[in-house]
């Protein structure tokens, strides 16, 4: 049976380059859904893919260039031609499903005629051998806006570890009735300011002490809820304090 990338103890089969002198410059990408913590991205859209992934709470793993595959192509000729693949990401949702995605640019896809044939014979390969979807992503899905920047601010708060914060906000957003905005979350929530402190070398008296007034807890913690798949949030705006907090989608 061909190995799907997601048996255990699987490994990346590619890995870029880390100094290219390349428009294409690849990046590095922390992830919660990865082994390893990180992906290595080939090139900025796949860096911006990645936030997609981390933010959707449907998406329960992700593997990179999780497997080489072989297809027959005919890109340069009438003749068939078996070549080579390997996929950018390997996705597995939360109900089993599983998606393997490349990225490119538009501009190359519009440049390289080739690459919409490819991707129909991925298709049906992924869907006959590997029981699995193929898609390429590119500019026109991933920076939709207000989305795509309300996506980059979700994942800036994932990694925050604030516990007593996400603890008083589900109790209260699991007592409120929804839909409910996040102003009216913020005015139930009771929970003390953050603040910087420098105790003296005894560690026993504070001699300096600033409030963090940029902290705000309540918004990370419904950021890490809608991440998880706790409440749903509406991308379609800018977020504010008005922005719509609604039971998850099944």
């Amino acid at each position: 049976m061909m190995k799907t990338g997601f048996e255990p103890n699987s490994a990346p089969v590619f890995e870029p380059e880390r100094r290219v002198m390349h428009m294409t410059l690849p990046g590095i990408a922390p992830s919660l859904k990865v082994d390893g913590g990180y992906v290595r991205t080939r090139l900025p859209l796949m860096l911006d893919g990645m936030l997609h992934l981390e933010t959707n709470p449907s998406v329960a793993r992700i593997r990179p260039y999780p497997i080489r595959i072989e297809y027959a192509s005919s890109q340069t000729s009438e003749v068939f031609k078996m070549r080579e693949h390997t996929f950018d990401l390997g996705v597995e949702l939360r109900d089993g499903r599983r998606i393997y995605i490349d990225y490119e640019p538009f501009a190359i896809q519009q440049e390289r005629r080739w690459i919409a044939d490819r991707t129909e014979r991925l298709q049906d390969v992924a869907r006959r051998e590997l029981g699995a979807d193929y898609a390429v992503h590119d500019e026109r899905t991933l920076y939709i806006q207000p989305r795509f920047a309300n996506i980059k601010i979700m994942y800036r708060h994932m990694r925050v570890k604030d516990d007593e914060a996400l603890m008083v906000v589900r109790r209260i957003v699991a007592q409120m009735g929804m839909p409910t905005i996040i102003a009216a979350v913020r005015k139930e929530a009771k929970l003390r300011d953050l603040r910087f402190e420098v105790s003296d070398l005894t560690g026993q008296t504070i001699v300096f002490a600033r409030a963090l007034d940029g902290v705000d807890r309540v918004f990370t913690a419904l950021m890490q809820m809608a991440a998880m798949g706790e409440i749903s949030i509406d991308l379609a705006r800018p977020f504010s304090d008005a922005s719509i907090l609604s039971e998850p989608v099944v």
